[in-house]
Formats: structure tokens, C-alpha cells, sequence
């Protein structure tokens, strides 16, 4: 399961919807509404759940601490690939004949949580008289892939790159078909198995590192290693781990533990759709005894599908109509 922080409590609520009037049980689920009193002194959200009408604290809007709002796309984990190519330096870029290239890979956190349970596959190819670096890339790739079908699930996908893009090589490749002009192999991380609940969005922690060869009687490193950004992944998953997570703070404590005895909980997050965020930061302080902050957090999930967070900004001007308060608006922009 994933874990995070509640900084004592934190409740979660998605919003499909902004009502303009009182919520009511017949409008549709994760609809919500900021209210605050006339003298605005207090906030809270009227919201429809899951399986019915609920409200968030009473909030002393002079008690929040801070409240901000951000956007899907900076929320995404960025992805990185890497890049093994010939050394130009070393034989010209080109492979020398009766020479074997091993490229080494470490992959980190191997069926295990620590950087203890590691892994070690690789790649071979040998050089013979006339192999250009193009066919030693469609090779290696080859090599590559054969060498990871052996895992259960996916760890890595591997490419041949040219200067304008990367074809995937996979074990039922025919090599024999491919023939561009290519600038290296390419590595990049396979998605891995996610469950609500079970197994969290998790990265393939690796690295990738060539061994040498003779090049007139020297030992010299055959390649480079370069790793560049090739994408981005939504923060969907993530978001309905949180979810799942905060619910913990709402009666289903155990969270499947006992199962099948368990509270069966609905849950509105669409992991397939990345999410603004909007935090509220706030704390509770009562009398007597109970003179200090008892910090607490607001967070609100708005679908942003198409890049615009159209509704989160209607949410945030309402909850800044009600409140006084000037939290940034994301600002409409083109997906």
C-alpha cells in the first residue's frame, strides 16, 4: 500500500461538480460547494460522497494556515530513459571485430523494498569483421530483450534510436527488418503493476553501464551513457492511492485488513484521469487544556483531462468569494 503523511488528519474530497446552490442528495456524487457564514469567519464544504450528502470541518478561515492549488501536469512523475551508444573515441563509433560488448544492468529494489535485493542482467553482442554500429545497436537490443523475457512481469522496453525517434525491440523481433540508420539502444522503464490499495505506482530503479574491450592492447570502455526525459506519467494512480489512503481517516481505519470481513468503501477517483490538487492548511485550537495548534488538511482532487483545470478555477474563485481569501487560480491553457 502507499503511504502518506496526514499531518494528524487529512480528508480528501473529489470534485466532478461545483454547485451554486445547497448540495442535495439527488445531485450526482463527488459534487461539492464551499459555504462560510455572512461574517465570513468560518468555511466548510457542503459535499455529495459516494453514497451520500457529507461536510467537511468548521473551519476559522483566520486558522488557515496557507491554501494553494496545483496543477496535474506538475504533479505527473517525469519519465527517463537512457541512452547506450558506441564511444567515438574508441574505434572510430564503430565495433571492432572478435571483441565482446556487455552491457550491464542493475536493477535496484528487485523483488524486494531495499537497495539491498538487487538484480544484475545484461546485454551481449560480439563484433566480426564488416558489423556497422547500426547493426551492433539492432543486436544488442535483441540481446536485450531476450535476456529480460525471462521476468514475470516487464521491468524495461528496449529500443533502437534514431535522430528522430525509437523503435521497440522485443524478443519476437525480426531483426532482419530492421534497418535504418541508428544512434544507440534505448532503455526505457516498462509501467508497472498497480492495485488500488495493494501495490502503489512504483519506478524501476536502474542503471545501465558498459565493461571494455582491447583496442590495440588497451582495456578502453566501449560506450556512453547519457539519460534524457522522454515523457511524463499522470498522476491518476496516485491520486486514488491517496484516496484510498485518507479514507483511513473516515471510519475504514483497517482498510481491508480481516478481508472479507472488511468495510467494502467506494471510492470516486478515476485513476485513469490525472487530478489538480487544491490543500488547505489549517489548525484547530480549543480551550482549556487545549491551547495548541492541532494542524490539519483539506484536499481537494478536480479532474483535469484536457489540460484546462476549467473547474478547478470555478472552485477556487468560489472558495475565495466565500473566504476572502486569494488563492491563485491555475489559469485556463491550451492541452
Amino acid at each position: 500500500m502507499a503511504i502518506y503523511s496526514v499531518n494528524q488528519v487529512r480528508h480528501l474530497y473529489v470534485a466532478n461538480k461545483l454547485a451554486t446552490e445547497k448540495v442535495t442528495p439527488e445531485d450526482k456524487a463527488a459534487t461539492i460547494r464551499p459555504v462560510s457564514d455572512e461574517a465570513k469567519s468560518h468555511l466548510y464544504f457542503e459535499v455529495k460522497g459516494a453514497t451520500g450528502l457529507m461536510r467537511s470541518d468548521l473551519i476559522p478561515i483566520e486558522n488557515i494556515m496557507y491554501a494553494k492549488a496545483t496543477k496535474a501536469s506538475d504533479l505527473g512523475r517525469d519519465l527517463y530513459g537512457t541512452l547506450v551508444s558506441l564511444d567515438p573515441d574508441v574505434n572510430g563509433g564503430e565495433p571492432v571485430a572478435g571483441q565482446d560488448y556487455i552491457l550491464n544492468i542493475n536493477i535496484r529494489q528487485y523483488i524486494g523494498m531495499s537497495d539491498r535485493n538487487q538484480t544484475v542482467k545484461f546485454g551481449a553482442v560480439r563484433g566480426f569483421k564488416g558489423m556497422t554500429a547500426s547493426k551492433f545497436y539492432v543486436q544488442m537490443a535483441k540481446s536485450l530483450a531476450l535476456n529480460f523475457s525471462r521476468e514475470v512481469a516487464p521491468l524495461l522496453k528496449f529500443y533502437v534510436a534514431t535522430a528522430s525517434g525509437v523503435t521497440e525491440v522485443t524478443p519476437s523481433t525480426d531483426v532482419s527488418k530492421l534497418t535504418g540508420t541508428y544512434i544507440g539502444v534505448a532503455i526505457r522503464e516498462a509501467e508497472q503493476e498497480w492495485v488500488l490499495g495493494v501495490k502503489p505506482q512504483e519506478p524501476v530503479y536502474y542503471n545501465a553501464y558498459v565493461t571494455t574491450i582491447k583496442v590495440d592492447g588497451e582495456d578502453r570502455l566501449w560506450g556512453t551513457v547519457t539519460t534524457a526525459k522522454y515523457g511524463t506519467l499522470d498522476n491518476g494512480k496516485e491520486i486514488a492511492d491517496l484516496e484510498y489512503f485518507c479514507m483511513g481517516d473516515r471510519g475504514d481505519v483497517y482498510r481491508n485488513i480481516g478481508w472479507p470481513q472488511v468495510i467494502n468503501t467506494k471510492y470516486l477517483v478515476d485513476p485513469s484521469v490525472p487530478y489538480d490538487v487544491i490543500d488547505i492548511h489549517y489548525f484547530y485550537v480549543g480551550n482549556n487544556e487545549n491551547p495548541q495548534k492541532s494542524e490539519k488538511d483539506i484536499t481537494i482532487v478536480v479532474p483535469n483531462a484536457d489540460g484546462a483545470s476549467t473547474l478547478t478555477d470555478q472552485i477556487i474563485q468560489a472558495i475565495n468569494t466565500a473566504t476572502g481569501l486569494e488563492i491563485k487560480t491555475l489559469g485556463a491553457t491550451e492541452p
